[in-house]
């Protein structure tokens, strides 16, 4: 029951509130325990995870609003008080209007001596730790006026701040700020891990994350079905290793296709990217101006031109395996064309950056393909804007699957991989990825392991996954200036494992 750091041990799904707040009562009942114990239980778990943190604080600042999440606080009161903690506690409700579950915790942190403090009675400068436990898992709209100036209060009083199962202002199945949240510096949430905490934005405010199942979390996750998955290294079949007696041949040929005039670049580091991810054989179709460029510093790169009307040429690119499109493409004349003939290959896939710019100004349906767009590349596929794609990058990334075919990586902070049925969530990587170079160096990886998997949808997952790792590795001297050819060394090691 004690909480644990969620990267300590990664559980396999993701869940919605709804589909928490559906079974926990159910489940509680199976194991001989009420809803009021598993609030008890919550409180206990996150005064715990408050001891092990942050031994040394001696006040706690508690805010609590009407539902069970300000139950949840109550309880943590009431334990602080009889640990010999000093306790403010400020609720955005009158005692007489709490109800249930959360009015009988109310009633018994009062009847272990607390009481309820006003803004003005409480002396911040003797606060040593922030316990947020005014809003949880209901929230569904804009945060009203009274809890967006605690919360823009608490934001600003620079005081590490614990929120209880969701920061309060995040929705916590899209991970969608609803007018303004909590910035935690962690989040211990309860029973199942909510799908909203682990993409997007939500990350900002989570701080680090830790997890309680209140004693029922086994068989909340063995009884409760998600079509959310978390991408865990346990949770990927192991890539085969080489026969002793392969040959270039057996480990596949990718074709990478962009890098128009002034954009050598992108189609390098893709390149390089299916190599180093165990490719036999890369060859690139550029513009005739970067194919210089393109292999003066990779001399294992082959060039073709799609176009040609060489044998010799036109016998390479017809034995490709798959197909990456998109890296420093561009969108004129030339790009269209090497854009269509890629198409009329009918090889599987991969669409990145400006091939997904071509795909949404021409629409079509493949199943052998994945599209990996960053929020305004998905903006342009589904003809919408960029907030909306972030307002649920769950259903975000299914539409684009289900328009397009394929798989669709939704790229960005907890990037999503999805078949249009089901949503992996990913939780490797870090911000020092946000630079140029890092999706062409993805969108290589994955066409490599669609060479070595049994579907471009697990493809996707253990390209993604590796990318990711490879980025936390890489980081040692610090996120800034990290570099997407960084990554090389460690795609070969984690490739290899």
């Amino acid at each position: 029951m004690k909480p644990v750091k969620f990267l300590a041990s990664i559980p396999q799904y993701a869940y919605s509130a709804e589909a928490v707040q559906k079974n926990e009562g159910k489940i509680a009942e199976q194991a001989n325990l009420n809803l009021y114990q598993l609030m008890e239980s919550a409180g206990l778990a996150a005064f715990q995870l408050l001891q092990s943190q942050w031994p040394n604080c001696k006040t706690f600042l508690i805010v609590c609003g009407k539902g069970n999440n300000g139950g949840d606080g109550f309880v943590l009161a009431r334990l602080a008080l009889e640990n010999g903690i000093q306790v403010y506690l400020h609720s955005l409700a009158a005692v007489e209007n709490y109800q249930g579950d959360a009015k009988r915790a109310c009633e018994q942190y009062l009847k272990a001596g607390g009481c309820l403090h006003t803004i003005d009675e409480i002396d911040f400068s003797t606060v040593d730790i922030i316990v947020d436990a005014l809003l949880g898992t209901g929230l569904s709209r804009t945060v009203r006026d009274n809890y967006r100036d605690v919360i823009e209060l608490l934001n600003q009083l620079e005081k590490p701040i614990l929120s209880l199962d969701v920061p309060s202002g995040l929705n916590a199945n899209t991970g969608q700020v609803l007018g303004c949240a909590i910035n935690a510096e962690a989040t211990i949430t309860f029973v199942g891990v909510k799908k909203g905490l682990l993409t997007g934005v939500a990350g900002d405010h989570c701080g680090e994350l830790h997890f309680s199942g209140l004693g029922i979390g086994a068989a909340f996750s063995q009884q409760v079905n998600s079509t959310v998955t978390i991408n865990s290294r346990d949770s990927l079949t192991a890539l085969q290793p080489r026969r002793q007696s392969a040959h270039k041949g057996d480990s596949g040929f990718v074709l990478v296709v962009g890098g128009n005039l002034g954009m050598p670049g992108a189609v390098r580091l893709s390149a390089e990217a299916s190599l180093r991810s165990g490719a036999g054989l890369v060859a690139v179709a550029c513009h005739k101006h970067n194919q210089m460029i393109v292999t003066a510093t990779r001399p294992e790169l082959m060039l073709v031109s799609i176009g040609s009307k060489n044998i010799d040429n036109q016998h390479k690119v017809h034995k490709t395996n798959v197909v990456v499109i998109g890296p420093g493409l561009g969108t004129d004349t030339w790009a269209t064309e090497q854009f269509q003939r890629v198409l009329a290959l009918n090889k599987p896939m991969v669409v990145d950056a400006d091939g997904l710019n071509l795909l949404a100004s021409n629409p079509q349906y493949r199943k052998n393909w994945v599209l990996t767009p960053h929020p305004g590349e998905a903006a342009r596929l589904l003809h919408c804007t960029v907030a909306e794609i972030e307002q649920d990058r769950f259903e975000s990334a299914k539409a684009i699957a289900l328009k397009y075919g394929g798989v669709c990586v939704l790229k960005g902070a907890g990037t999503l991989i999805s078949d249009g049925n089901n949503v992996v969530i990913n939780i490797t990587g870090n911000s020092g990825m946000a630079v140029g170079g890092m999706g062409d160096v993805l969108s290589g990886i994955i066409g490599a392991l669609i060479l070595q998997s049994t579907n471009i949808f697990l493809a996707a997952r253990y390209a993604v996954y590796l990318h990711g790792r490879a980025a936390d590795i890489a980081i040692t001297y610090g996120q800034k200036g990290l570099l997407a050819s960084d990554l090389f060394p460690y795609i070969r090691q984690l490739v290899n494992e």
